[in-house]
């Protein structure tokens, strides 16, 4: 009882430092969980009216980041900080169970508690939510709760479809292990639960065709040649291959059930990697690793070459870490800086409450900031990949609603390229019908020619 105690009080010093590191820490909250959430309460549709190539999750659907109340960057640190300190929860409950102890427990929760910051955990994107749903469908498949697991991994994929290679891979595990149709049926009819709902709500507002154009014909066309960005460096592999590869490598020679479904869960949460080699989504997989870590440790930690590992392992985290908050500490938060701030201010004093504008180039974020609507009330984000699907529309909305003020920053750069150069059409309607009235930084405010 007196151990329990201890380990708990031990848990509750991490999940403070945890806590303290996170509001330290620069701030990325992705400007989709704000703009989108407020685009779909405001009226428009999403994936005809919102062109967007992720899965609903708390974006579009009826409940979400916006009615939640998550609409401001202060919000949304508190959601990322209760989300990393209930998967710290998830993490000393499940690992105690796996590793049959609470204080071996504890050296997963140190190793989330080092690895999650490093990891773009400043980031607030999707993939920061996927282990509060992703550790207890772990633990369902783990205690053979095979419906569960199914609802639980089907609630995931409402948020991110790259978990469904995940899905797919505990559906051949329930096959190899059990070999019963009852039981399969059992996950499957879990797993299709959540979907079945999120298809239907989809069908009833009339937009289940651009779902399937944006989520899976664009994805597999136009994203896949177009918007999968630079490839990884040697860096970004040698600081997976620590905390990621050499676990899963060494959990491959464990031939034991709870090793295999550790490499179930590792190896189908990196599927996402498969778009964008981000830091952030390794988020999903992390709690796993950290997990196989201490497996690892607790299974072979008597042999010389696991000592080892672990004193390269500590030694290099050291240096890495020292380097990260070196570059990472700060008060920074990116798109809600000073001067988007007051873009948006001058947005509202330029315009009535109902008035619609454009953004062109600038955060555009700038629309929930300012509480106006898109013109022709169509949005996308403007990057090359989407524009190349989008630009004419947006074009059209442009020239029917005619909007009074445009905000505009032709230097935006994606991936080395600028907007003026991946969106002529727009750049130079704009330049044709436009004149600057204001400017903050280097965004104009640009106001409708006579």
């Amino acid at each position: 009882m007196l151990k329990s105690k201890i380990a708990i009080v031990f848990l509750a010093l991490l999940i403070i430092l945890h806590t303290f590191l996170l509001s330290r820490l620069i701030f990325f909250p992705y400007p989709e969980l704000f703009v989108y959430p407020y685009l779909t309460n405001r009226g428009l549709k999403p994936y005809q009216q919102i062109l967007d190539q992720h899965f609903p999750g708390l974006m579009f659907l009826p409940i979400n980041f916006d009615n939640l109340g998550m609409k401001t960057p202060e919000v949304a640190r508190l959601w990322l900080i209760s989300v990393v300190s209930f998967t710290h929860l998830l993490l000393f409950l499940i690992s105690s169970k796996i590793l049959k102890s609470k204080f071996r427990a504890l050296l997963v929760n140190l190793l989330y508690l080092i690895w999650q910051p490093f990891f773009e955990g400043w980031v607030l994107w999707i993939d920061s939510l996927l282990p509060i749903v992703l550790l207890p469908a772990y633990y369902a498949l783990y205690k053979r709760k095979f419906f569960l697991t199914g609802l639980l991994l089907g609630m995931g994929i409402i948020f991110k479809q790259v978990l469904i290679p995940l899905a797919g891979l505990v559906l051949i595990y329930i096959f190899w292990e059990m070999r019963e149709v009852r039981v399969i049926r059992r996950y499957l009819y879990g797993l299709g639960l959540p979907l079945v709902f999120v298809t239907a709500y989809l069908f009833s507002i009339g937009v289940l065709g651009d779902f399937w154009y944006w989520t899976i014909v664009f994805n597999m066309i136009t994203y896949v040649q177009f918007g999968r960005g630079m490839g990884p460096s040697f860096a970004h592999f040698a600081r997976v291959a620590l905390v990621f590869g050499i676990a899963s490598f060494i959990l491959l020679k464990i031939k034991t059930r709870d090793a295999q479904l550790l490499l179930i869960f590792l190896f189908g949460t990196l599927f996402g990697l498969s778009t964008r080699f981000d830091f952030v989504h390794f988020q999903p997989a992390l709690p796993f690793a950290a997990l196989a870590t201490a497996y690892i440790f607790w299974k072979l930690g008597g042999s010389w070459v696991v000592k080892v590992f672990a004193v390269g392992y500590l030694l290099t985290t050291v240096w890495w870490l020292v380097t990260f908050y070196r570059g990472h500490l700060g008060e920074k938060i990116l798109f809600f800086d000073k001067q988007t701030v007051e873009v948006a201010s001058k947005i509202r004093r330029y315009t009535k409450n109902n008035d619609k504008i454009f953004v062109f180039g600038a955060a555009p974020n700038l629309y929930q900031m300012s509480d106006r609507l898109p013109a022709g009330d169509i949005f996308v984000f403007q990057f090359p990949w989407f524009l190349m699907a989008a630009e004419d529309r947006l074009l059209a909305g442009i020239i029917k609603d005619q909007p009074q003020i445009i905000v505009s920053d032709r230097n935006t750069e994606i991936e080395g390229r600028k907007i003026s150069d991946f969106a002529p059409k727009l750049d130079k309607y704009i330049i044709q019908n436009y004149h600057s009235i204001d400017k903050v930084g280097t965004v104009s405010i640009l106001n409708r020619n006579p």
